[in-house]
Order: C-alpha cells, then sequence, then structure tokens
C-alpha cells in the first residue's frame, strides 16, 4: 500500500501538465501512487500522461468521458489504496517537500485531515513566476488553530476560515471512506460539498502554516477566470450542503454559517450572470429566496428584494440595507 494516493483531474490542460507531473513525480516522498483521471480532453493531454506512465511506473491513468472535475476526482479515490489521499489540479504544481511534510504532520497527530496553505502564482510569458500571498496562502490560516489538534465541534463558528480547496489538504484516506465523502457532481464548486462535510465531521485536524502549493491564476480557459457566470452551480451547492445537513442531522447547529455563505454566493452570482441566461438562473434563485426566507426567517435575506436588472454593487447594496433593517 503507498503512503499517499495523489488524484488529478485532467481536462485540456496540455501545456501545463508537464510542470504539474515534474513537481509531483520528484517529490521527496517517493511511496505515492499518481492517479491521473483523463476526463474526455479534446487536446493532447492524453498523450502528455501516456508519456510520462513511460517514464513513471506510478502513474496510472484512467480515460473516461468528460463529465466534470468532481466526477473525476471521486473516479480517482475509488482505486486509490493509500494511506492518505492528496489532491492536485492538473494545471497548478507542488512545492517539493508537500507531501513529506503533510505526510509527516498527519502521522505525528493522526490527523483526519491535515490544512495548509497556497500561493497565487503568475506565469509570466518569460517563464518568470511570480508568487503572492493570496486567498488561500498559510498567513490566512486562523492562528488560535495553529500548534494544536482541533476537531469539527471546536470550529462551528469559524469553518468559513479555513480554505475550501481540495489542495490545500491532505486526508486520511479511511476517513473519507468511512464518512463517504465525496465531490459534488457540478461544473464548478465541486470542492465546497466535501470541504463542508470534512469540516462537521472530523475528530482530528492539524494545521501547518506553509505554502506548499502553487495555484496558478492566469491560465487562458480557465473556469475560474471566467468573469460572467453560467451555471447554477452556487445554487446546486445550497441544497447539496442542506441535504447533507438534514441527512447528519446537523441542521440547528450550522443552518446560520452555511446559508449565509451559500445563499450570499448564489446572490453575488446573479449579479455576474451571463445575459442571455439571466432570466433562468434569477427564476431559479428566486425560489430559492422564498426557500430560505420561509425555512430560515432569522437573517438578512428575510428583508431582501432583489431584481433581475439589479447588477452586482446593487446587489451588494441591496444586501447590506437588509442587514441594517
Amino acid at each position: 500500500m503507498p503512503k499517499i494516493s495523489i488524484i488529478i483531474p485532467v481536462y485540456n490542460v496540455q501545456d501545463y501538465l508537464a510542470m504539474c507531473l515534474d513537481s509531483v513525480c520528484y517529490q521527496s516522498m517517493k511511496d505515492i501512487e499518481i492517479i491521473c483521471v483523463n476526463d474526455g480532453s479534446t487536446d493532447n493531454s492524453l498523450a502528455v500522461l501516456h508519456a510520462y506512465k513511460r517514464r513513471d511506473k506510478r502513474i496510472i491513468i484512467i480515460d473516461k468521458e468528460n463529465e466534470g472535475s468532481g466526477v473525476a476526482r471521486n473516479t480517482g479515490l475509488k482505486i486509490a489504496r493509500g494511506e492518505y489521499v492528496y489532491f492536485v489540479d492538473g494545471d497548478d504544481w507542488l512545492e517539493q517537500d508537500v507531501l513529506l511534510k503533510a505526510s509527516k504532520k498527519a502521522d505525528e497527530t493522526n490527523a483526519d485531515i491535515v490544512i495548509f496553505g497556497g500561493s497565487s502564482c503568475y506565469v509570466k510569458d518569460n517563464g518568470k513566476i511570480n508568487k503572492n500571498s493570496g486567498g488561500y496562502s498559510a498567513d490566512k490560516l486562523p492562528k488560535k488553530y495553529l500548534n494544536k489538534v482541533f476537531s469539527a465541534e471546536d470550529i462551528k463558528k469559524d469553518i468559513f476560515k479555513f480554505p475550501s480547496t481540495a489542495w490545500t489538504k491532505l486526508y486520511k484516506h479511511q476517513y473519507l471512506v468511512d464518512n463517504n465523502i465525496l465531490f459534488q457532481e457540478i461544473k464548478v464548486g465541486q470542492d465546497q460539498l466535501p470541504f463542508f462535510h470534512s469540516m462537521i465531521t472530523a475528530e482530528r485536524i492539524a494545521l501547518l502554516p506553509e505554502n506548499l502549493y502553487c495555484y496558478r491564476k492566469n491560465r487562458k480557459g480557465a473556469v475560474t477566470a471566467v468573469k460572467k457566470k453560467k451555471n447554477f452551480s452556487p445554487i446546486y451547492v445550497f441544497y447539496a450542503v442542506e441535504d447533507l445537513l438534514k441527512k447528519l442531522d446537523k441542521i440547528d447547529d450550522y443552518q446560520k454559517v452555511f446559508v449565509n455563505r451559500y445563499f450570499s454566493k448564489a446572490t453575488s452570482w446573479l449579479g455576474k450572470f451571463q445575459d442571455d441566461i439571466k432570466e433562468e438562473y434569477f427564476e431559479e434563485y428566486m425560489k430559492l429566496l422564498e426557500h430560505v426566507k420561509q425555512d430560515y426567517p432569522f437573517g438578512w435575506w428575510v428583508k431582501f428584494n432583489p431584481k433581475i436588472s439589479d447588477g452586482y454593487w446593487k446587489l451588494k447594496f441591496k444586501q447590506f440595507a437588509a442587514k441594517k433593517l
């Protein structure tokens, strides 16, 4: 059994995949398996994977139709054999010792989850890399939880002070299996459900206050680079998290933090939605608004009355005003 299973969803990242795989293959931690799930790429990503597999027998390739990175990660998780599991995106890369440091921390603390930071990285045309302290940086980790092992019970009010990305966490494999923690099968925001699920069930969580992952910020074609929103992911995330909380009988414990976080996200998308399909999103959003007003009548959304014509900043103003009422 390998120490760590690395799972990499791959979709049309031929220009970036070699950098990613080099950073994984040349890790100081050698006892790993590298599960690459080609998610129906239409470029030469699959050929790159096969070229690397010929050089490194630790690489396992799964070739499947395009269904999104959530399905791809779940597919890789089904065959993972490692004691720990780590998720990497195919257009990003790792610092040299991330696997060694994270697994050592997990071993020392018997942690279900080890959380660390990531740098926001910009690669210039000349190859020069600028690493910045972005939203996922280690300095954003809540300091009161440093140098201690804590549980989901300890962080009920602080869940969203931790990064929601999959690649800032090393998971104990058996913990994921025992709790049936899986990625949501949507196009954007797949990390949110397993993030929330894990942060309300983990018994032992430890922090590693270092930036050990490099998140590529300026890739052309990246989902996160799209300014205009064109799918209903925040609404799907809301309902999925709500269903999870009801299933685990934890809705009373987390309803305030969950509704505020995920309904706010759905609201921000309304102001940034693609014009030609905004009417469809608005219709589903208004159903969600009525639902939260009826089932959770305690927050700013009770006094919130958006219009389809409202832009991002108009919605922000209305949200701010509703909080004051």
